[in-house]
């Protein structure tokens, strides 16, 4: 019998976070946090994220962790303040050394530029490659409409889970190019539409 494909959790690593994990092939689990309330120091953000990953670590325990990598500090210099480059840096440091106390040594990091060719087929601008990656991620199936969370932090980090599992597993990772998506949104409309043409049972008790 050959061996269970890793269990995956990725961390789309800021003061508000988005995660998801799952073993690739399956449907992930996903969602989004805040490491401290809003405007909390630094010290209290880098806790919160070593508190998350203890927490992972120890209740979920994944094979492999994947951080998305900050952006240098070149390409977002005027578009955000030292502070929020501060803790975007240091958060992937403050998570691997969590995971290395824990003896989790399967820790890295990915380039979001990565992640977006991998999953969008292109790496355009934040403000543009977010809402695309959010549709995609509704045209597959890993979010609904109606679902309480619907945030970019969310949908981001699936993205990033989905570029970890080609890596860390290709034969096993759910095709993400148009096609097949396209070929899983039609299947889950027809089954719909099935569904809703069945007779309703009568309450009986």
């Amino acid at each position: 019998m050959s061996d269970p494909a890793p269990k995956i959790l990725f961390i789309d690593a800021a003061s508000r976070y988005g995660w998801a994990r799952g073993r690739p092939g399956d449907m992930p689990e996903s969602g989004s946090d805040r490491f401290a309330s809003d405007g909390a120091s630094q010290a209290a953000i880098a806790w919160g994220a070593m508190r998350f990953i203890a927490d992972q670590v120890q209740t979920y325990r994944p094979d492999h962790i994947v951080v998305e990598a900050p952006l240098p500090a070149t390409l977002v210099n005027g578009k955000t303040n030292l502070s929020t480059q501060e803790i975007l840096m240091g958060l992937p440091f403050a998570i691997q050394g969590m995971a290395f106390g824990l003896q989790m040594y399967n820790v890295s990091v990915c380039r979001v530029s990565k992640i977006r060719t991998h999953f969008i087929g292109k790496n355009p601008r934040g403000e543009i490659a977010k809402p695309l990656v959010w549709r995609k991620c509704l045209a597959i199936g890993w979010i609904s409409a109606d679902d309480e969370d619907l945030s970019h932090d969310r949908t981001d980090a699936l993205a990033g889970w989905s570029y970890a599992g080609t890596v860390l597993c290709p034969h096993l990772a759910q095709p993400v190019d148009d096609l097949f998506v396209k070929a899983e949104e039609r299947k889950r409309k027809e089954f719909a539409a099935a569904a809703a043409k069945l007779p309703s049972l009568s309450e009986t008790f």
